[in-house]
């Protein structure tokens, strides 16, 4: 639920022409880019609306005025000499994402903040100004009003960015989307690879439900990757997963456990419930999406549903 709130918000951000900036919040690796690309995606007036990306992390101290607003030639010792634009003058008409905003220095501040609120951006050397038209997604995975309290970040910056703010909940809170975020990078990675997709045991998914996801969806990303080129075959049990996955929970207890809750199940419903799963998964050749159309069931229950009856389930 929180995960789809902060969905609809950027959704309504990107279909608002009076928002003109929005905060994304989060720990590290939650997916936070991700919020920005659908704000570009749902605000795009032609194809060729730009998006720009910076990470504010990964630049010098020395460079920000520069990366940020461009410079005129000559403007500095080692300045382009035909110029270079700032990324504000590259997003122009679309929306720049500047990540990790938190890393900005404290005496560059003021000058984004005269951007955001002037939409004209000056490059350094240069007095005249140049307009843009630039939605703005800043996003960070530090708590800006500690930031603020502690003299790193300006407040009226802060209150500018972050008129509209979404908070984006940490992978360990968001349940069975484990699941789909699984189906969703397996099939890519395989697609990309020219390979089928990798099959997980019901004990394997058990495995990475319970576990915590301290690196988040990046994590889960770079976790599906290694098994495409590690695992032997294309069925990934239990065994094949980082000691630190199986650690964390009971994945083959609580494997046995919903099998055994779906022995105990007795009655003819049970029993017409469990078949009419079996046929719908040899109709659809194991495809989940289609076998959960085909019940009328929407797919986290699909695989609460496949647990419980003990039926394995395959990502095909």
């Amino acid at each position: 639920e929180a995960l789809q709130a902060a969905i609809d918000v950027a959704c309504r951000v990107a279909r608002s022409g009076s928002v003109t900036s929005l905060l994304v919040e989060g720990e590290t690796g939650v997916g936070k880019e991700l919020f920005a690309r659908l704000v570009h995606a749902g605000s795009r007036r032609t194809a060729n609306d730009p998006f720009i990306a910076m990470n504010c992390g990964a630049i010098t101290r020395d460079l920000f005025g520069s990366e940020l607003f461009g410079h005129v030639a000559g403007a500095f010792t080692g300045a382009s000499r035909e110029g270079k634009p700032g990324v504000f003058e590259l997003a122009n008409g679309g929306v720049l994402s500047l990540d990790e905003i938190g890393e900005l220095p404290l005496e560059v501040q003021p000058f984004l903040l005269r951007v955001l609120e002037e939409r004209v951006v000056h490059r350094i050397g240069d007095s005249r100004g140049r307009p843009v038209d630039v939605r703005l997604v800043a996003s960070t995975n530090r708590d800006l009003k500690q930031e603020i309290a502690a003299g790193r970040f300006r407040r009226d910056l802060y209150y500018r960015i972050g008129a509209v703010s979404i908070t984006v909940p940490p992978l360990r809170e968001r349940g069975e989307d484990v699941l789909l975020l699984i189906e969703h990078f397996n099939r890519q990675i395989a697609t990309a690879a020219g390979e089928d997709p990798l099959e997980f045991s019901r004990e394997a998914l058990d495995a990475l439900l319970a576990y915590g996801w301290p690196g988040n969806v990046r994590e889960l990303k770079n976790l599906i990757g290694r098994l495409h080129v590690l695992t032997r075959g294309r069925d990934v049990r239990l065994r094949d997963l980082p000691e630190e996955i199986t650690a964390s929970g009971s994945g083959s207890e609580a494997g046995s456990d919903s099998s055994a809750s779906a022995h105990e199940l007795g009655g003819t419903l049970v029993e017409a419930e469990r078949q009419a799963m079996k046929n719908a998964l040899a109709a659809e050749g194991g495809n989940l999406s289609r076998v959960a159309l085909r019940l009328g069931i929407s797919r986290p229950t699909l695989y609460r549903k496949l647990d419980q009856y003990g039926i394995r389930r395959g990502f095909i």
